[in-house]
């Protein structure tokens, strides 16, 4: 009786649950019917007749699902007697088919009675499906499917007055990996969050993304959504965090969005390259603005082509976000960081190892003379930033085609020169750094060749990589003064 929720009431009576409970406690020793129950429970004060104990009992023997419905609110006589009567009318079938329908969070004990018996014809609970959690609101697709509420999602988001895109949404959700799910705290599992990680798998690929979902959980602390979702592509939540946030609406009018950014005040480059990301969105979101108004006004006019004037600002806005930095400071987006290059090799990488500049860096702490590192940094630093910036491809999606071309030509002279030959001397913590010092001599070229083919080599070796794509390029030298092409290893 200890699990009995009397829902605040002084007088047994108006407690069916708990009066079922103590009737049968002690039927068959000190009574043998529901009269003589209720007399000695009357001698006792509690003021208890016969129908009442009739009722408790046919409202106890209710299904679990209508029952569970009222473990917050707790049950009254009127709440028996109403839950019975529509038992009686509708059937125990048509009783659970409702109670399927409805979230009692936050609802009173009359609006969920109402709910079940029908009388809810003026009140519109469809709302409460609109409130739902992608997982919670699935469940309730799930629950009506299996009661034979509808047939089908699209008939299901009629029912319950929802967008038929939210209910495949909240299908998406629920069918993302366990391994995710399990890392985040069931209040966090929003629609944005979820399609955030089906996105982040298409991306980053199931195993990739599961690998980062187990780390995070060894970390034994909870991270925000953003600074979680940070981890599962690969960044540490401690050095950047990005959010979108929406201000409440006020006057009947939607709150604003707003952009908030965290960035690692050491970097000498965040503060150009912000300025320079939110030129980009100044122009593309203003440009946006215009053609919407233009379109408003321009309805009924004849449509002429007309050059865009900002388009040479905005690829010169664009142009400056691509300019190299150092590989300790790369952070490439995720369909160019090398998780799901097309060379990528099926076996199981190192400790810490799921991506191209993290690859890189475990094969170059393997050296520790500076001076060699150095050199071998510098090698594999220029080729990953040529892949990204000028290929967009990531370092272990390049075949030998590219790899003949970084040799032979790029490499012969990098341009455009403002993108990749530095002016004078600096190093790599100056925002003009760039990764070449000029043209590469042919006996430059040569060794950047042996170290390149060097490093895709090891990569391959830990299964990182399927082929080394330097492994059949030579060093083609052509004379300026006679045009004589020369092949020096």
């Amino acid at each position: 009786m200890s699990n009995v929720n009397t829902g605040g009431s002084n007088n047994l009576g108006d407690d069916p649950l708990a009066l079922a409970a103590l009737y049968r406690a002690g039927l068959n020793l000190k009574w043998h019917n529901k009269s003589e129950a209720a007399r000695r429970l009357t001698s006792a004060g509690l003021r208890v007749r016969r129908d009442q104990i009739q009722q408790a009992l046919a409202a106890s023997a209710l299904p679990t699902e209508v029952l569970a419905l009222f473990s917050d609110v707790g049950m009254v006589r009127e709440t028996a007697r109403r839950l019975v009567q529509a038992k009686n009318e509708n059937g125990v079938s048509e009783l659970v088919r409702r109670a399927a329908l409805i979230d009692p969070t936050g609802k009173s004990r009359t609006e969920i009675l109402a709910h079940l018996s029908g009388a809810d014809r003026a009140i519109d609970f469809r709302d409460t499906y609109k409130k739902d959690s992608p997982l919670a609101l699935y469940g309730r697709y799930v629950e009506g499917l299996r009661l034979n509420t509808w047939a089908s999602m699209r008939e299901a988001s009629e029912v319950m007055g929802i967008a038929h895109s939210r209910l495949v949404s909240a299908a998406a959700v629920a069918e993302l990996p366990r391994d995710l799910t399990s890392v985040l705290p069931a209040t966090c599992l929003t629609f944005e969050m979820g399609q955030a990680l089906a996105d982040l798998i298409a991306v980053r690929g199931g195993e990739a993304v599961r690998k980062e979902a187990l780390a995070v959980k060894r970390l034994g602390r909870q991270l925000s959504p953003q600074g979680l979702l940070a981890r599962l592509m690969g960044l540490d939540d401690s050095q950047f965090l990005a959010k979108v946030r929406r201000a409440p609406e006020r006057h009947g009018r939607p709150g604003g969005i707003f952009v908030e950014l965290h960035l690692d005040a050491s970097d000498v480059d965040s503060k150009s390259r912000l300025e320079t990301l939110i030129a980009c969105l100044n122009v593309e979101f203003g440009k946006r603005l215009a053609t919407a108004n233009n379109a408003a006004s321009d309805a009924d006019s004849i449509a002429v082509p007309r050059e865009d004037p900002l388009r040479p600002y905005l690829a010169e806005q664009e142009q400056r976000l691509n300019m190299p930095v150092p590989l300790s400071r790369l952070s490439a987006p995720p369909h160019l960081s090398g998780a799901t290059g097309s060379n990528r090799g099926a076996g199981k990488s190192p400790l810490g190892v799921h991506d191209d500049r993290s690859a890189l860096e475990h094969w170059l702490s393997a050296y520790e003379n500076p001076a060699t590192k150095c050199r071998y940094q510098n090698e594999v630093e220029r080729l990953m930033l040529w892949a990204i910036i000028a290929k967009g491809k990531p370092l272990s999606s390049i075949d030998v085609a590219d790899a003949n071309e970084y040799i032979n030509k790029f490499a012969v002279d990098p341009r455009p020169r403002s993108v990749w030959v530095m002016k004078g001397q600096g190093s790599r913590d100056v925002p003009t750094w760039r990764p070449f010092r000029g043209p590469l001599s042919d006996e430059s070229r040569r060794k950047a060749l042996e170290r390149l083919r060097k490093c895709f080599d090891d990569l391959v070796s830990l299964e990182y990589l399927v082929a080394n794509p330097f492994q059949t390029v030579k060093v083609v030298s052509v004379s300026k003064s006679s045009g004589k092409v020369d092949i020096l290893n």
